[in-house]
């Protein structure tokens, strides 16, 4: 049974995102939260691989493979066996695999704005509807915040499944100086922890952050099951099938890492554009 109303997955289709409130408990945010804060001990002692907006101030740049062995808390992939499962295969109807586990990461100061963009599409081109109907429903991505106060993230409302019009290309060249009020329609996504918002990347959207506040928003990407491992994804077999790794994970969250590895190529990995 899906664990979403039909008014749920409508939104969800029509408009590209969904927003839950307190789909978490205070305990899990906590959980999540302390083990963001054992991986900078752990990048701080050199015992894995950081990027650092200020190392001296413990404040992390975007960290990506954190079901990787040497980023790996249980507290994600228990929050992933636990909680996100049935969300996940709710919005791709079936089963699902792993493609990315990271978190966004922002503060000191140290400002950050990105240009509007979709993740997967063809802006502009002739085909861009045919392109973006390719990959409907069959890949979920979602940013679930730590910290008090996340409004990072600038979306443009049903924008998944049309042309783009002017406006949003004229927008989308203007890069990183683009204002909200430039781009027509844009909402800001504002998130508290224990909140969530699945999106579709096709969304135009972009990650906002001029002032450089506080930012710690896990941000991962799931694929259907049956879907090849793509060049964006791939180089993590090895790192996965490190000894007794998977084995460490509860079974759920084991399954989607061990559906990623079934798909995995030995060479030559498909783009988005050879599928």
């Amino acid at each position: 049974m899906s664990i979403l109303s039909n008014r749920d997955l409508v939104q969800y289709e029509e408009a590209g995102y969904l927003i839950i409130r307190e789909a978490f408990s205070p305990e899990r945010v906590k959980a999540l939260r302390m083990a963001v804060i054992a991986m900078i001990d752990r990048g701080i002692a050199g015992e894995c691989e950081l990027k650092w907006i200020d190392r001296d101030n413990r404040l992390p740049a975007r960290t990506e493979h954190m079901l990787h062995p040497d980023k790996y808390e249980p507290a994600w992939a228990e929050w992933l066996a636990e909680d996100l499962v049935c969300y996940i295969e709710s919005l791709v109807d079936g089963p699902a695999r792993h493609s990315l586990f990271g978190m966004l990461a922002g503060g000191g100061g140290q400002a950050y704005r990105q240009a509007w963009h979709r993740d997967i599409g063809k802006p502009g081109a002739e085909d861009e509807l045919e392109f973006l109907a390719r990959f409907h429903g069959h890949f979920v991505q979602f940013n679930a915040p730590l910290v008090a106060g996340d409004h990072f993230l600038q979306i443009v409302p049903s924008s998944h499944l049309r042309f783009s019009t002017d406006s949003e290309l004229r927008t989308a060249q203007a890069g990183a100086a683009a204002q909200t009020e430039d781009m027509p329609d844009a909402m800001v996504v504002e998130l508290e922890p224990g909140d969530i918002v699945f999106y579709n990347a096709n969304l135009w959207h972009r990650g906002y952050n001029p002032e450089g506040k506080k930012r710690w928003t896990l941000h991962c990407a799931f694929w259907k099951r049956d879907y090849t491992v793509m060049s964006h994804e791939y180089g993590q077999r090895a790192a996965l099938m490190a000894d007794g790794h998977i084995e460490r994970m509860p079974e759920k969250a084991a399954e989607y890492v061990r559906r990623y590895l079934a798909k995995y190529p030995d060479e030559n990995p498909p783009s988005l554009l050879d599928l």
